[in-house]
């Protein structure tokens, strides 16, 4: 398999593409709900977060290793920065398996609910730090871009754990709009174009400094006097 800069563009497209599907799924279902309360459709959105986080791991495996486990170590590797995105994965899972829980106790368990706003706004803070693992040429870009989505996501966690003390229909659209603000962010995002150029160091040898000339009279000073000949020899 061939490994460029565009294999990590791609994959990282593709992840932020599986990110909104799951987030679009969550703002719907919770305005469905919020319509007409129901168990069934609520289990959407847990399972749109687990294929979510399955769907990003494939994409790095797709993408940077060809299907091969090995490659795509390998190419992680190489731009250590992109192991944000696995970390992405395993939170994306996290989060619709909690919610999973709570929904299957009934929503008896707080606790697992909360548990699942923690993940919201874990992923939210890791958003602001995208930007450190991209090239310094397009990380201010980078930035800008994720800042919104690392704003918009957390303040709609914290709507939603005001309106669990607070249930103020305010709160509820508020969580809802920020949500599909977020998702449709992530929809339409595309990975600029040298994000992950990957730094090339040259070397170069040390200039060489010619050795300092020796006076002529220091020399005759140094030099060997050669022992008179013997008589007789």
């Amino acid at each position: 398999m061939t490994l460029n800069i565009d294999s990590y563009n791609a994959a990282s497209t593709a992840i932020h593409i599986a990110q909104g599907c799951a987030l679009l799924v969550l703002g719907l279902t919770e305005a469905y709900a919020g319509l007409k309360p129901g168990r069934r459709i609520k289990l959407f959105s847990p399972l749109a977060f687990l294929l979510s986080g399955i769907a990003m791991a494939l994409a790095i495996l797709y993408f940077l290793g060809g299907w091969s486990m090995e490659n795509a170590l390998a190419a992680l590797k190489m731009k250590n920065g992109f192991f944000i995105f696995v970390s992405f994965s395993c939170f994306y899972a996290s989060a619709g398996l909690s919610q999973l829980t709570f929904i299957s106790s009934d929503e008896r368990s707080r606790g697992w609910y909360y548990l699942f706003l923690l993940f919201l706004a874990v992923i939210a803070v890791l958003y602001f730090n995208v930007a450190q693992r991209a090239a310094p040429a397009a990380a201010a870009e980078v930035a800008l871009y994720h800042s919104a989505l690392g704003i918009t996501l957390l303040a709609a966690v914290v709507f939603k754990f005001l309106y669990g003390f607070r249930p103020r229909r305010a709160l509820y659209l508020g969580w809802i709009i920020l949500l599909l603000m977020t998702a449709f962010q992530l929809l339409s995002y595309r990975e600029i174009k040298g994000a992950f150029d990957l730094h090339i160091v040259s070397l170069q040898p040390a200039a060489m400094i010619p050795a300092r000339a020796v006076p002529a009279d220091a020399a005759k000073k140094n030099a060997k006097t050669p022992h008179p000949k013997r008589a007789g020899n």
